[in-house]
């Protein structure tokens, strides 16, 4: 999950390359920021889900991956904030700070439900899986999507949304624990960067004899 922030770039890459000391100072403010989203974020994570043993058992349909156990303090120990940025992707963005929810139990149950309430498509399983693009249900329940959806909602809370985020951006770790900072986790980072800039440029004024 990308922090975004707009417009810095170059006042970043700047910093980093021009004054190094500037850039360590406001990237400790800015994994301040981050690391109070992280913290909350863990903290809803439960170390098991009653009724969802079956996250443990083995599923053809997924090959040697399976369905991957639940596991609290996996999950825990992957909900990470970085400050490395990234390659520039399709859309033509850089992400330069990331909130990251790493492992793929806790990819599912931050976003299971964000299809609809009864999960993906059921196909049930005699379904010919040549045509198996692996977001169609073959349990042998129908309900199995809804009885898994309500189990995590149960445990860990609803999705929660971003500001006016897309639906299928809706989380209930991570994107919960950033919706609950009500955008002051980007406030701080920007005030950080905000804040670092006039200070390079203090002393590039003074270093010229610029200075008032």
């Amino acid at each position: 999950m990308p922090v975004v922030v707009k417009g810095y770039l170059d006042t970043i890459k700047a910093l980093r390359k021009v004054n190094p000391d500037l850039y360590k100072e406001m990237n400790a403010e800015i994994r301040s920021a981050m690391q109070e989203v992280v913290t909350d974020a863990k903290a809803r994570v439960p170390d098991s889900i009653p009724g969802l043993s079956q996250w443990s058992s083995p599923n053809k349909y997924l090959g040697p991956q399976n369905f991957p156990k639940w596991n609290g303090s996996l999950v825990r120990r992957n909900i990470q904030y970085t400050t490395r940025s990234s390659s520039v992707n399709k859309s033509g963005y850089k992400v330069m700070y990331a909130l990251l929810n790493r492992s793929h139990a806790g990819a599912i149950a931050e976003t299971a439900g964000n299809l609809g309430p009864n999960g993906q498509p059921w196909v049930g399983p005699t379904a010919d899986k040549r045509f198996d693009n692996r977001k169609t249900s073959h349990s042998s329940n129908p309900n199995a999507g809804r009885h898994f959806i309500e189990s995590v909602d149960r445990e860990i809370g609803p999705t929660q949304r971003i500001g006016a985020e897309k639906k299928n951006k809706r989380g209930r770790i991570l994107r919960a624990a950033y919706a609950a900072q009500q955008g002051r986790t980007i406030d701080k980072i920007m005030a950080a960067i905000k804040k670092t800039e006039a200070k390079a440029n203090a002393v590039t004024q003074k270093s010229y004899g610029l200075a008032a």
